[in-house]
């Protein structure tokens, strides 16, 4: 096997570290007081191993379609340069209990090395993207998010009514609130999962690419995969807690029927992306979902932790294409 093929495995791993360590999705089971946190990222670290065995497959591949254009020559390089950036920026926002979207990331380090790849060739730079691929996958992070928040409002609405209806007595509401707790506990499985799907097939595409080069067979690329699920449940149990912790305290304590509206249209919306092999980014989702819930409440989340949110999100797209134009540049001579 090449040396450079065996790099791109590695930083592969990389990736699904970072992207682990990056995922919140067991944030409502912690906020609703429906588990604690260590046995949260536990289960969590569970199903996301499951959602990257069994549904990471059709979003990998959709990844591992080149989102550069026809014109370009998609070399071992470029790969490098997207993970490691990818990778390192997605670290520096679990470090900071900042949810980061991985696909985000990705599509803003293929911009950084499609503005390398056009100066140094000195070809047309609109030749450089698969501005159609590019758009699909765009459009995506704007309606995701879209419909986590008007499908939490919905939910919100119909738990709100049957809340009435049971609202007898503190106790029959107590009791309630008791038995919805094991039903969130379902949908985030649905959600956990679907989530481990889809985010890691930011790291499987390249694996899957490498395939259709014949770089790797798909045996190999199978054994892989059970591997990124490893270390991705490792990177959501030992640095994803932080995260986790840090959005369960900005969203203020949750009763079980406030956060079963977020988890179930965030599951939904996001499980259905991922069979359909569509990436979308599974934070924006979570938040704007609990945003939703939030506001049929009458509450307002926390300006300040919601700001932090809002300005990672509009900075990783550069912040992503400046470190893979960098790395790219250094590494343009050995190419």
């Amino acid at each position: 096997m090449d040396w450079i093929i065996i790099i791109l495995i590695i930083l592969a791993f990389f990736l699904a570290f970072g992207i682990g360590s990056n995922d919140e999705t067991m944030v409502n089971v912690v906020g609703s007081g429906t588990l604690k946190l260590k046995r949260a990222v536990l289960l969590g670290g569970a199903l996301a191993f499951l959602g990257v065995i069994f549904l990471s497959a059709s979003v990998g591949k959709t990844i591992g379609a080149s989102l550069l254009g026809p014109s370009v020559s998609y070399n071992s390089f470029m790969m490098i340069a997207i993970l490691l950036s990818t990778s390192i920026w997605l670290i520096v926002g679990s470090k900071t209990s900042v949810p980061i979207s991985t696909t985000h990331s990705v599509v803003g380090s293929v911009f950084g090395i499609s503005i390398v790849w056009a100066i140094s060739t000195g070809q047309n730079y609109l030749l450089s993207v698969n501005w159609v691929k590019i758009g699909q996958v765009v459009l995506g992070w704007f309606i995701s998010p879209i419909l986590g928040f008007f499908g939490a409002v919905i939910v919100q609405l119909i738990i709100k009514r049957f809340m009435k209806y049971r609202s007898s007595g503190l106790l029959e509401v107590e009791t309630t609130e008791k038995y919805l707790q094991f039903i969130i506990l379902a949908f985030v499985c649905v959600n956990q999962i679907s989530r481990g799907g889809n985010d890691s097939a930011n790291a499987l595409g390249v694996l899957y690419g490498l395939i259709e080069s014949g770089d790797l067979t798909t045996e190999i690329v199978s054994f892989l995969v059970v591997v990124i699920g490893i270390i991705f449940m490792i990177g959501l149990i030992f640095v994803g807690k932080n995260l986790i912790l840090n959005i369960s305290t900005t969203t203020g304590k949750m009763r079980p029927s406030d956060s079963l509206a977020a988890e179930v249209s965030t599951s939904l919306i996001l499980f259905g992306a991922t069979v359909l092999g569509l990436p979308v980014s599974g934070s924006h989702i979570l938040v704007f979902a609990l945003i939703g819930s939030a506001r049929m409440k009458g509450e307002k989340p926390d300006k300040r932790s919601f700001r932090r949110m809002v300005i990672s999100w509009f900075l990783t797209f550069p912040i992503a294409a400046g470190l893979s134009a960098l790395i790219y540049t250094i590494l343009v001579p050995f190419a």
